[in-house]
C-alpha cells in the first residue's frame, strides 16, 4: 500500500515538475534558444555566487559524473566544461530533452535521459563522483534515492548532494510567516506544507532536513561533510547579504550541501 502510495505521489511529481522545469521560473525567453540558457545561467550564478567553488565544477575532469535531476543542465554544462564526462537523468522528459538540446547547442559531450532517482538505470559502480542540487527532497522515498548514490557510485567515488535544511532560518521564519498568514494546509506539518510551497503552490511533495537525519541517512558514506549555504537575497541590501553569507549561512543557511565518499 505505501508503495503505491509513494508512485501515486511521484506521478504527481513528475507531471508537476514536467509541466514547471526548474529554471524557467526565471525567464520568459522562449525555451530551448540559446538566449533562454544564457539568461537561466547568468541568474543561477548571479545569485549563487559560491556554486563554482561549492559544487567543483572544475575539479572532475577525466571522471565519470552522474547529476541527478539535470533539470535545464545548467549545473551538468559546467561540469561538462571542467573535463566531466557527464550523463544527467531527471524524471521528466521535459528536462531531459531540454540538456539534450543544451549540450547539442554547445557542441558538448554528454549524455541526458529519462530516469528514476529511486530506481538508477545504471550497474553497480558506474560513476566517480553523484551529484544531485535540489532534487532527492522532492522524491517520495529519498532514502531509497541515497541508496541508489551509494550504489552506483564506485568505492572510494564522491558526492556532492544539496537538500534542504530544516533548521534553517529560511525555513523557520517562513514557516512562521506562512502560519500568520494561514497559507498552510489544514492538519498538515507546517514545516514540511511550507517547504513544499517553498517551490510552488501546486508543487506536490518538498521535504527538509536536519544534519542528524541526514547523518542518518548517508551513514554508509565515508568522510561525511556537512555544510549550509544560502543564495543571494534580492531583499536584502548588499551589506545585509554579505553578514548574512559570513556569520549565518554557514549554520542556519537553507540548503545544506552533503560531501563524502564511498
Amino acid at each position: 500500500m505505501i508503495e503505491q502510495d509513494n508512485e501515486h505521489l511521484k506521478a504527481e511529481v513528475r507531471a508537476y515538475w514536467n509541466a514547471h522545469p526548474c529554471g524557467t521560473q526565471f525567464t520568459h525567453l522562449e525555451q530551448g534558444s540559446k538566449e533562454f540558457y544564457e539568461e537561466v545561467e547568468r541568474f543561477r550564478y548571479a545569485s549563487q555566487p559560491f556554486m563554482r567553488n561549492a559544487m567543483e565544477f572544475d575539479r572532475h575532469k577525466g571522471e565519470k559524473l552522474l547529476e541527478i535531476g539535470c533539470g535545464l543542465g545548467t549545473d551538468l554544462v559546467q561540469f561538462a566544461r571542467g573535463g566531466a564526462i557527464v550523463t544527467g537523468v531527471d524524471l521528466t522528459p521535459a528536462s531531459a530533452e531540454l540538456v539534450r538540446r543544451r549540450l547539442a547547442l554547445y557542441g558538448l559531450s554528454g549524455t541526458a535521459q529519462v530516469a528514476d532517482a529511486e530506481r538508477l538505470p545504471f550497474a553497480d559502480g558506474s560513476f566517480d563522483v553523484v551529484y544531485s542540487f535540489g532534487v532527492l527532497h522532492h522524491t517520495p522515498n529519498t532514502a531509497k534515492a541515497v541508496d541508489e548514490v551509494y550504489r552506483v557510485l564506485r568505492p572510494g567515488g564522491k558526492i556532492i548532494i544539496m537538500l534542504y535544511h530544516k533548521t534553517s532560518m529560511h525555513v523557520q521564519l517562513g514557516t512562521w510567516y506562512a502560519r500568520l498568514k494561514k497559507k498552510l494546509r489544514p492538519h498538515a506539518d507546517a514545516v514540511e506544507d511550507w517547504v513544499r510551497q517553498y517551490d510552488g503552490a501546486e508543487n506536490p511533495l518538498g521535504k527538509a532536513y536536519t544534519r542528524g537525519e541526514v547523518r542518518t541517512m548517508f551513514h554508509r558514506f565515508a568522510d561525511l561533510r556537512l555544510t549550509t549555504v544560502d543564495p543571494i537575497r534580492r531583499g536584502l541590501s548588499p551589506a545585509l547579504n554579505a553578514i548574512n553569507q559570513k556569520l549565518f549561512a554557514p549554520w542556519w543557511g537553507f540548503w545544506l550541501v552533503i560531501k563524502g565518499t564511498k
